[in-house]
C-alpha cells in the first residue's frame, strides 16, 4: 500500500556535511521526488548561516510561492526589542502569506521562552492554532513541556529527536496533548513507533525526513516497515500533518 507523505522536518539553503554547496529548492525538489514526498513543510536551514530573520522569511515566502509542494515554516520572534511588528500582526500577517506553522530558534535570536517575554506570541500563536516547530537541540524537553502546560490548544511539534529519548517521550505524550512528535532524523528506536502508538495513538505522530542534513530513506522505511495498522501508517505519513494545517485560523 503506498503511503501518502507530507514531510514535516526539511528544509534548503543550507550545506549538506561533506558537501560545499548550498542546498538549492532544485536540490529538495529532487530528493522529495526520489523519495516520493507528495508535500513538505519547509524552513531555511541552518539557522548558523540564517541570522536575518526577516530576509530568512522573504526568501521562504518566495520559494514557496513558486513550489506548490512547499507549505513555509517561517520564523517567529516576540516583538519586545521594538524591531519586529507586535505578535498579533506579526502572526496574521505570516498566515497571511501562507505559513501553515513557525519555528523558532530561542536562544540564536536572542529571546527567551519566559512568559514575562515571550507570552503575548504563544498566545497569538495560540489563538490562530499555528503550529510551533521546536527542534530538539534548540528547545530542552523540560522548556516545551512549561510551553505546552501555559499554552494548552498551542499545537507544539517536537522534531530532530534525539533517539535516547524515548523514555522521556512517552510521558511527555501521555502529559501534553497539545504535543506531537516528529520522527525525522536522527530518530531511529526499535519497536518505537509501536510503543508510541500503543501508548498515544498514532495521531500524535508526524513523519520527517531530515533533509538536507539527512537522507530520507531511513524515516521512510522506518514507517513503512513499523507494525502498525495501515490506517495509522496514513495518519502518521500525511494526514495528522494534513489536519493540522487545516485547523489553522487563516
Amino acid at each position: 500500500m503506498i503511503i501518502p507523505l507530507f514531510d514535516a522536518q526539511c528544509g534548503f539553503g543550507g550545506a549538506v556535511p561533506g558537501v560545499a554547496e548550498l542546498v538549492t529548492t532544485g536540490d529538495l525538489l529532487a530528493e522529495m521526488e526520489r523519495a516520493d514526498l507528495a508535500r513538505a513543510l519547509v524552513r531555511i536551514t541552518p539557522e548558523t548561516l540564517d541570522g536575518d530573520v526577516p530576509a530568512s522569511n522573504a526568501g521562504l515566502f518566495a520559494a514557496c510561492a513558486e513550489q506548490p509542494a512547499f507549505t513555509p515554516c517561517p520564523i517567529v520572534v516576540p516583538a519586545t526589542g521594538g524591531d519586529f511588528p507586535p505578535e498579533e500582526e506579526q502572526v496574521a500577517d505570516l498566515i497571511a502569506c501562507g505559513a501553515r506553522a513557525v519555528w523558532i530558534r530561542p536562544d540564536f535570536d536572542h529571546w527567551l521562552l519566559a512568559d514575562w517575554q515571550s507570552g503575548p506570541l504563544f498566545a497569538a500563536l495560540e489563538q490562530r492554532r499555528l503550529p510551533v516547530v521546536c527542534l530538539q537541540r534548540l528547545v530542552k524537553i523540560a522548556d516545551l513541556a512549561e510551553l505546552a502546560s501555559r499554552h494548552p490548544a498551542l499545537p507544539l511539534l517536537y522534531a530532530e529527536l534525539s533517539y535516547r529519548e524515548q523514555r522521556t517521550y512517552l510521558p511527555l505524550l501521555e502529559h501534553f496533548p497539545n504535543i506531537r512528535l516528529v520522527l525525522g532524523a536522527p530518530y531511529s528506536v526499535h519497536g518505537g513507533i509501536e510503543q508510541l502508538v500503543a501508548r498515544v495513538g498514532a495521531s500524535r505522530l508526524l513523519f520527517g525526513s531530515g533533509l538536507p542534513a539527512a537522507g530520507p530513506m531511513a524515516a521512510i522505511t522506518q514507517l513503512v516497515y513499523a507494525e502498525i495498522s495501515e490506517g495509522d501508517k496514513q495518519r502518521v505519513g500525511a494526514g495528522n500533518l494534513e489536519a493540522l494545517v487545516e485547523e489553522v485560523v487563516r
